[in-house]
């Protein structure tokens, strides 16, 4: 019988959850392990094998890799491996039936490619401290983000009847969806008032490095910058706390901005706004009054699940 999971693959973590309840999370970042030298007890212990080749993963990736920017899920070979790995730490064995989901405005033309790569896709998998484990995909379901969230989050009884506005902010992508909840509580989608928008909390960081470039004359790197509170410039310490705060403030008045643009008064004469994902507790301030659901970041990998 197939072991049931459900992996998020966003452009800055991976999410997985297990029928079980366990749960992975990781940085979506990926590389070849690089060469180096033996430093016997004292070397890096964290490489990851697919098939007998090393990869670095996550945060131990970070100098070696970069943000998953692809925007064809099913020819990116990096983002297919951190599904597998995001299995393999699971606990999978064998025969998986995975439920995952891409961006709303990707959805329509990219689910079956993606759906038919994932079908039998497998490998052994070697994690660290680990004996190797062969896993393979025999169901894949591919749902739309944000919709799914909506499904699990607005039948809640304790929203009323009357139109949402979904919105779930994640790291390179916002997506935004109307929901119209009735009072028998069924609930209805507007396909034309749905979408992506390219900005998210990567986009935080941006705004910092190109800061420190004018102030400092230094070209700081996103990820080098985005999980620090300091960096040194010729030998001086940089506080990046107040930096970070006026690029949230910034990114917030972008992405309001943005979505006014596009849902103009609906946005004001919603019943409420919802905010999931990871960055909805960073850039809630564009929605003053909105709710951030408890545990956003896991929203879309808990609605998969359920599906």
């Amino acid at each position: 019988m197939s072991q049931k999971i459900a992996v998020d693959v966003g452009h800055g973590y991976v999410k997985a959850l297990s029928e079980t309840g366990e749960r992975v999370l990781f940085s979506s970042l990926i590389a070849p392990a690089p060469a180096a030298v033996d430093l016997g007890e004292f070397g890096n212990r964290e490489s990851v094998f697919i098939d007998e080749k090393p990869y670095v993963v996550g945060d131990a990736a970070r100098p070696y890799a970069t943000p998953l920017w692809s925007r064809d899920k099913a020819t990116d070979s990096d983002t297919l491996r951190m599904v597998l790995i995001a299995a393999a730490q699971l606990g999978a064995v064998g025969p998986v039936a995975l439920a995952t989901g891409l961006p709303l405005s990707w959805f329509g033309n990219q689910r079956k490619a993606f759906r038919d790569v994932l079908m039998g896709y497998g490998a052994v998998i070697q994690l660290p401290d680990h004996p190797p484990q062969r896993l393979w995909f025999e169901r894949v379901r591919v749902l739309p983000q944000g919709v799914a969230a909506a499904v699990v989050v607005l039948t809640n009884p304790s929203y009323r009847p009357g139109p949402y506005v979904v919105i779930d902010i994640g790291y390179r992508t916002t997506e935004y969806l109307m929901v119209s909840k009735s009072a028998g509580a069924k609930l209805s989608y507007d396909a034309t008032q749905a979408g992506s928008l390219e900005i998210g909390t990567h986009a935080i960081a941006a705004t910092m490095s190109s800061a420190l470039e004018r102030e400092y004359h230094l070209s700081f790197k996103p990820a080098e910058i985005e999980s620090e509170t300091t960096v040194f410039a010729y030998g001086q310490a940089i506080d990046l706390n107040p930096i970070r705060q006026q690029a949230v403030e910034t990114v917030s008045n972008q992405l309001r901005d943005q979505l006014t643009e596009i849902l103009d008064d609906r946005l004001l004469k919603a019943a409420g706004i919802v905010l999931v994902g990871g960055g909805s507790g960073l850039l809630a301030g564009a929605f003053p009054g909105a709710v951030v659901v408890a545990d956003a970041q896991w929203a879309n990998a808990q609605a998969y699940l359920h599906a």
